[in-house]
C-alpha cells in the first residue's frame, strides 16, 4: 500500500522517535525477536521479508499485509532523511500502534539502502492472546497522538484482522480483497474485468502510463446520489529508484449510498484536454445499488475493452480520391465495416485513398494485429466545412446482438481553411466481438468556450434565414469572435451569454419572437452551451373578409358585364368616391348599394377596401377566402376557387371578394388576388395542380410553379412533401371527393444489416404466409403463424435512408396511401441504412393500385 499525499508533502518538516544508525536494524529493540525465537525453537519463514531487496519482493507481490502460517506480517514504508556522513543519522517519522493484548510481535526489523530515500519496517505477529479484532496502524507521530486512535484520524495506513474461535487469523479490511501491490492489480484485473462490482462497491482498475500526454480522469458526474468515491489504492511497482515511465496502476472504489442507478466514468484522454472531450477509451460502470446499498450490479451492455482512434485527410490534399467540393458529393454517405485482415483494410480504404496513403493507412496494422484483434472502421466527412478534426469516444456498448459505438466529433468555434475527411477506427479483442454488426452513433460537442446561437420558426421547425441581419445591433453588443451563418458559433469567454437577448426590432421582416418560449439557453458546462431563439411569423391584425354570391342571372344585378368580365381588375380603394367612380361601370344603382353602401367616408378615413371579382361554374359551395399576406410591394389575398373538373353547374355565379385592411397596415401596395392551391397558374384548384406540384417536387426540368406561395399550403415558405399531402386533403374537401378509407396502424420498424437498395422512396410487397414471415424476419410462430394469416397479411414497405440516424413514425394508413414521417435531427450520422417497415392488415383490406407512400420530413431540435 502506497502512502497517502499528505504523509509525502509534509514529510520533509517531520521529527521522529526512533535514531536511525548506519546499521539500522540496530537501532529497534531486539529482545522480543530473541524470545520469540527461544520460544518457538523454529526460523521464521521464507516469504516473510528479511532484507530491503526481499521487503520489496514482498510489497510488489501482496502489498502491504500478507496472512500466512498462523502469521501476520506488515511492511510498512517508511521514509527518513538523510544526512552528511558523518553527522548523526536520519530519523523514522512514524509509529506502529496495535490493540492491545490481542497478538504478540515476533518479529519487527528496519531495512534500509544506501540507493534509496525509503526504508522499509517489516513487523509479524504471532500466538493470538484471544478472539476478537486486532488493529494495526502506522500514526504520524509528529501530530503527537498520545495513544491509538479508534478513528484512525492521525493514521497514513490502517489495517484490521479477526481472531476466531480456533485462533484462525483474517483480515477483514477493505485490502483482504482490494489490490494494494502490483501483482494483486493484475491478478484481479484479469479475474474481474478492469470494471468490477463486489458487495456494495464499484471498482475500476486504472493503468496509466508515465511519461506520456495522455492520463486517466475521471469524467462523470450526477451519480453522487446514489454513489460516492471511497477510496484509491496505488498498485506501481516499487524500486529502490524512482522509474522514469512505466505503468502506474491504481484502484478507484465507489460505495452505494443509496438504492438507485448512476453512470461512472473514467476516460483515458490528453493531459491538456481541460474539457476531457478526446478520450481514446473508456472504462465505464453503469451501476445499480439495491438492497438498501448493500449490493451492486453492473449492466452487461457496457463495453470497456475497446480503443479507439482516428485519421484526417484535408479535402484539399493529394491523399483522396475525391478533393474539394468533389468529396461532398462521394464522400457524402458514412459507410462502416468490420475489418479482419490487412487485405479487408485494403479493399475498404480503396474508395477512398490514393495508394500511398493507403499503404501508410494499412502500415498500422500488422497480420499478427488481426490474429487477436478486429478493427471496426466508420467514415466521416465534417459538414460544418472546417470546425471539426478531432473526436472523442464516448461509449460503447451492446443491444440486440449489436455493437453500438457513440462518438463526439468536437466542434470548433473557429473555422479552419481546411475541412476534413476522417476515417474512425475502435479496435477490440478479436475473442470479444460476438456481435452482428456495429453502428456508429455521432454525439457532437463543443471545444472550450463555444456557443450555438440558433434562429427557429416554431411552427416549421426551420432556420430562418438571418443574412441580413446586423447581428451587433440585434444582440445590442459587439458580438466578437462570431462565426457561421445560422446557426452562428461564438467563442467567448463570458458567463453573460446565459442571459444572451436579442432586440426584436433587428429580426427578419414579419418575425417575432415567440410568445410562449422566445429563448432556450442548453448549459453544457465549461462555458459551452446551445441557445435557441424561437421566431413565429407576425399576425396582420384587423385584416376582415366579406364574401357576396349571386347568380349570374339575377336581375338588375350588372350595368355591362361584358366590361367586367374583359376589364375589371383587383384594385385597393382609399375613398368613397374612388369606391363609385370604379363600381358604377360594373354594378347597377341597386346592386351598388347592396354591395358597397356601408363603405362610407367614416369607414375610409381609417380603412382601404381590397376587392376582386370572381366567376365560378361548380355552384359556388366552396368558395372561401383563405389568407392575406403582406409585403413591401404588395397585399395578396388568397382564396379558394374548385376547377370546373368537379363538376358544373346549370348557372355560373359571381363571387365579390372584399378585404378590409386597416390604414395603417396599408403603404400604397398593389392588391392582388390569387388562388390556393393553383400551381399551374389556370386561375382555379383541381387536380392538374396536384400533378404539377407532384412533377415539380420530383425536379421536373420542365415543370414550373406559377405562384410557390399559392402552393405553400402549410405556410413555411418552402414547398416539399408537407404541401403536397395538404394540397391532397384540400381536394378532397373542396371537390368532395370520397376520402380515404382509413385503416388502424399496427406497425413494426426493422433496420436490415444488408446491401442498401438505394431506393428511397420504398417499394411495397406484401406477406401472406408464415413461411414468408420466416424468409424475410428470420423467425417464424407467434404471433405471425398460419393461424393468424388465415385473417392478416402484412404490407411490407423497405426503403434505404442517407443516415442511420433517421427513424420513422407512420402517422396515416388508408387504402390510398401510407403517411410517413422521416424523423430528422439537426446532427445525423453518414452511415446508409436499410429498414423494413411492416404494417398488419386484414386479409380483405382493399389496397388501390395506385397506393402511394407519403414522406414527411420532420426537423427535431436537440
Amino acid at each position: 500500500m502506497k502512502f497517502k499525499k499528505l504523509a509525502a508533502a509534509v514529510i520533509a518538516a517531520a521529527t521522529a522517535i526512533i535514531p536511525l544508525s548506519s546499521d539500522i536494524s540496530a537501532a529497534l529493540p531486539s529482545s522480543t525477536v530473541y524470545a520469540a525465537e527461544h520460544a518457538t525453537g523454529a526460523a521464521l519463514p521464507e516469504w516473510i521479508p528479511q532484507s530491503f531487496e526481499s521487503a520489496l519482493d514482498f510489497r510488489n507481490t501482496y502489498g502491504a499485509t500478507h496472512v500466512q502460517d498462523g502469521l501476520v506480517c506488515i511492511v510498512f514504508r517508511e521514509q527518513y532523511e538523510k544526512v552528511p556522513e558523518g553527522e548523526p543519522q536520519g530519523v523514522l517519522r512514524y509509529d506502529i500502534r496495535t490493540t492491545k493484548d490481542m497478538m504478540m510481535e515476533l518479529f519487527h526489523k528496519t531495512y534500509a539502502d544506501e540507493n534509496s530515500r525509503d526504508c522499509y519496517e517489516v513487523v509479524v505477529y504471532y500466538a493470538p492472546q484471544k478472539q476478537g479484532n486486532f488493529e494495526v496502524a502506522l500514526v504520524d507521530t509528529w501530530l503527537k497522538s498520545s495513544e491509538l486512535d479508534l478513528g484512525y484520524n492521525h493514521a497514513i495506513a490502517h489495517y484490521s484482522f479477526s481472531i476466531g474461535e480456533d485462533n484462525e487469523i483474517t483480515e477483514t479490511d477493505i485490502y483482504s480483497w482490494l489490490p494494494d501491490s502490483y501483482a494483486e492489480f493484475y491478478d484481479y484485473a484479469e479475474k474481474n474485468g478492469y470494471v468490477s462490482a463486489k458487495d456494495e462497491f464499484v471498482v475500476f482498475c486504472i493503468n496509466d502510463t508515465a511519461g506520456i500526454r495522455y492520463q486517466w480522469e475521471e469524467t462523470s458526474d450526477g451519480y453522487s446520489d446514489y454513489f460516492q468515491r471511497y477510496t484509491s489504492s496505488y498498485c506501481s511497482r516499487e524500486t529502490a529508484q524512482p522509474l522514469a515511465g512505466g505503468q502506474t496502476p491504481h484502484m478507484e472504489v465507489y460505495k452505494a449510498v443509496k438504492d438507485g442507478k448512476a453512470l461512472i466514468k473514467w476516460s483515458f484522454v490528453p493531459s491538456d484536454d481541460d474539457l476531457k472531450l478526446q478520450s481514446t477509451k473508456n472504462l465505464t460502470a453503469y451501476a445499480t445499488a439495491s438492497d438498501n446499498a448493500s449490493k451492486v450490479t453492473l449492466s452487461d451492455e457496457i463495453v470497456n475493452n475497446a480503443e479507439f482512434s482516428y485519421n484526417n485527410y484535408s479535402l484539399y490534399g493529394t491523399e483522396l480520391k475525391a478533393t474539394g467540393e468533389d468529396a461532398y458529393f462521394a464522400f457524402d454517405r458514412s459507410k462502416s465495416a468490420v475489418i479482419k485482415s490487412k487485405s479487408e483494410l485494403s479493399e475498404f480504404l480503396d474508395f477512398y485513398l490514393n495508394d500511398d496513403a493507403i499503404k501508410k493507412f494499412v502500415s498500422q496494422y500488422s497480420d499478427k494485429f488481426f490474429e487477436n484483434n478486429v478493427l471496426i472502421l466508420n467514415t466521416y466527412l465534417d459538414k460544418y466545412r472546417g470546425r471539426v478534426s478531432r473526436f472523442g469516444l464516448e461509449s460503447v456498448y451492446s443491444r440486440d446482438n449489436t455493437l453500438y459505438v457513440d462518438y463526439t466529433p468536437i466542434i470548433s468555434g473557429t473555422q479552419s481553411r481546411t475541412s476534413y475527411f476522417s476515417i474512425l477506427q475502435l479496435t477490440m479483442p478479436k475473442e470479444a466481438y460476438k456481435y452482428n454488426g456495429a453502428e456508429w452513433e455521432c454525439r457532437e460537442t463543443f471545444s472550450d468556450n463555444v456557443k450555438r446561437i440558433t434562429f427557429i420558426d416554431e411552427d416549421t421547425n426551420k432556420f430562418v434565414n438571418m443574412d441580413n441581419i446586423d447581428l451587433s445591433k440585434l444582440f445590442g453588443i459587439e458580438m466578437k469572435n462570431l462565426e457561421g451563418q445560422n446557426p452562428y458559433y461564438w467563442e467567448v469567454i463570458t458567463a453573460e451569454w446565459l442571459d444572451l437577448n436579442i432586440d426584436e426590432k433587428y429580426l427578419p421582416s414579419g418575425y417575432e419572437l415567440s410568445k410562449e418560449k422566445p429563448r432556450e439557453v442548453i448549459n453544457n458546462g465549461n462555458n459551452t452551451g446551445d441557445i435557441t431563439f424561437l421566431l413565429r411569423k407576425k399576425e396582420t391584425v384587423g385584416v376582415k373578409y366579406s364574401i357576396n354570391k349571386y347568380s349570374t342571372i339575377t336581375k338588375n344585378l350588372f350595368a355591362d358585364l361584358y366590361t367586367m368580365i374583359n376589364d375589371f381588375k383587383p384594385t385597393a380603394v382609399k375613398s368613397q368616391s374612388e369606391l363609385k367612380e370604379i363600381t358604377s361601370k360594373y354594378f347597377s344603382e341597386e346592386y351598388q348599394e347592396k354591395i358597397f353602401g356601408a363603405y362610407d367616408e367614416a369607414f375610409f378615413k381609417n380603412n382601404v377596401l381590397l376587392f376582386d371579382l370572381c366567376f365560378d361554374s361548380t355552384g359556388g359551395d366552396m368558395f372561401s377566402v383563405d389568407d392575406t399576406v403582406f409585403s413591401d410591394d404588395d397585399i395578396t389575398v388568397y382564396y379558394t376557387q374548385p376547377a370546373p373538373d368537379f363538376g358544373i353547374c346549370n348557372t355560373d355565379f359571381l363571387f365579390v371578394v372584399k378585404v378590409i385592411v386597416p390604414k395603417s397596415e396599408y403603404s400604397g401596395q398593389n392588391a392582388i388576388f390569387k388562388c390556393t392551391g393553383d400551381a399551374n397558374g389556370d386561375g382555379n384548384f383541381g387536380i392538374a395542380d396536384l400533378v404539377t406540384l407532384q412533377k415539380w417536387l420530383h425536379s421536373g426540368t420542365d415543370t414550373k410553379l406559377d405562384d410557390w406561395r399559392a402552393v405553400d399550403l402549410c405556410k413555411d415558405d418552402v414547398i416539399d412533401i408537407f404541401d403536397l399531402v395538404a394540397m391532397r386533403k384540400k381536394l378532397i374537401v373542396t371537390a368532395k371527393l370520397p376520402a380515404p378509407k382509413q385503416y388502424p396502424i399496427n406497425v413494426q420498424y426493422k433496420r436490415c444489416y444488408c446491401t442498401p437498395s438505394y431506393d428511397r422512396e420504398g417499394s411495397i410487397s406484401f406477406l401472406t404466409s408464415a413461411e414468408e414471415v420466416g424468409n424475410l424476419l428470420n423467425s417464424q410462430g407467434e404471433p405471425y403463424d398460419d393461424e393468424w394469416f388465415n385473417t392478416h397479411k402484412i404490407m411490407v414497405i423497405t426503403f434505404t435512408e442517407s443516415s442511420g440516424s433517421i427513424r420513422h413514425e407512420v402517422t396515416e394508413l388508408t387504402d390510398q396511401y401510407v403517411t410517413i414521417n422521416r424523423l430528422l435531427t439537426q446532427v445525423m450520422t453518414c452511415d446508409m441504412a436499410e429498414w423494413n417497415i411492416y404494417l398488419e392488415l386484414d386479409k380483405d383490406a382493399v389496397i388501390r393500385d395506385d397506393f402511394k407512400i407519403n414522406w414527411i420530413e420532420v426537423q427535431k431540435l436537440y
